[in-house]
């Protein structure tokens, strides 16, 4: 074997600074020198998935998988049978997770888990524990399953600023707790299938750039403090937009009332965004604009789909003016979907 280690350090961290992350972390096991200069090895494009439920570590490199790694027998390896239940073992499994993160120098562009058995409330909480000590920064959060027991836990404790948190379990089965407001940053995306749990005191904590929700208990009344609370400054004022599907239909013209919106013709105006998950821009035709003080725009879609090339109804929008510019009680305007824009940098065409 060649004697790699007797080398002078610059000539040792030159080969090791062409190895892949999975080889340094390998590296790193045959001595205390190795282990250093694994860790002083030049920062690659290497970003690491992280599935805490099946305990594996997935590397990506230009794109594509680089590596799989998981844990087994205190530490990550390339080739693993699936392990058993943690028990007591989860200080050891998060030692073995600091330490590959100490080595190779990654950060989670991506933590999915599953808040659900055999995972137990005490490894859940040692894990949030862990994550909200760790220098280690997160992009996205994924929640696969829950139960609402764990899920209440992990939103209530969890502290670490993140991304993205996506919800994607449809079906938790809420006992009709109240949700404490955010404690978290979430910088870019709050995203829940189903969110019969969600109240206005949650929605006006949640200071991220897109929310989306489907099967929101909330009513229009609740929809019209959340517009008027942005309107007039106090709270979500990142955002650039909101996807509400609501549990029932609900009057648009309760949504907006007191705001000073202004249903606009799809002929004669469209404003232009730009949808940072699709990578593309879109025209929204008409809608209903609401101004802020400081000039920033709000726009309600009204029309049938916001990203068709030309949705211009016109016999849709001229059905809503009539029950829009009416005083009567029984004129209403019901809807459950809500797609609303907040953005400085759209363009108005009018």
């Amino acid at each position: 074997m060649f004697p790699l280690l007797q080398l002078p350090s610059s000539c040792i961290q030159n080969v090791a600074d062409q190895w892949k992350t999975v080889e340094l972390y390998e590296f790193s096991f045959l001595s205390k020198r190795a282990k250093g200069v694994s860790k002083r090895k030049k920062v690659d494009n290497s970003v690491v998935h992280f599935d805490f439920f099946y305990r594996i570590i997935t590397i990506y490199k230009d794109g594509g998988v680089d590596c799989r790694l998981g844990f087994e027998h205190n530490r990550y390896f390339v080739e693993w049978r699936e392990p058993p239940s943690l028990g007591k073992h989860i200080i050891l499994f998060l030692q073995a997770t600091q330490n590959f993160l100490k080595v190779t120098n990654c950060s989670f562009q991506q933590v999915g888990m599953k808040l659900k058995a055999p995972l137990t409330v005490d490894q859940l909480i040692m894990t949030i524990d862990w994550l909200n000590e760790s220098k280690t920064e997160i992009g996205k959060v994924f929640i696969f399953r829950a139960t609402w027991q764990m899920f209440e836990i992990f939103m209530n404790r969890f502290r670490k600023p993140v991304d993205t948190l996506m919800v994607l379990e449809s079906d938790i089965d809420w006992d009709g707790t109240v949700l404490k407001p955010l404690k978290f940053e979430i910088k870019e995306l709050f995203s829940f299938q189903r969110c019969l749990w969600l109240n206005i005191d949650f929605l006006l904590s949640i200071d991220t750039k897109t929310i989306s929700v489907d099967e929101i208990d909330i009513s229009a009344q609740d929809l019209n403090m959340f517009l008027r609370s942005w309107q007039e400054g106090k709270t979500n004022q990142n955002l650039n937009m909101v996807d509400f599907v609501t549990c029932s239909e609900i009057d648009v013209k309760e949504v907006v009332k007191d705001c000073g919106g202004v249903l606009m013709d799809p002929r004669t105006t469209k404003v232009k965004f730009s949808d940072r998950e699709f990578r593309e821009e879109i025209w929204i035709y008409g809608g209903i604009y609401i101004r802020r003080n400081d000039g920033r725009l709000a726009v309600i879609q009204t029309n049938t789909f916001q990203y068709s090339e030309d949705d211009r109804d016109v016999e849709k929008y001229l059905r809503t003016l009539e029950i829009w510019n009416s005083e009567e009680a029984s004129d209403k305007w019901m809807r459950k979907e809500f797609f609303i824009l907040f953005d400085t940098r759209m363009a108005a065409n009018n």
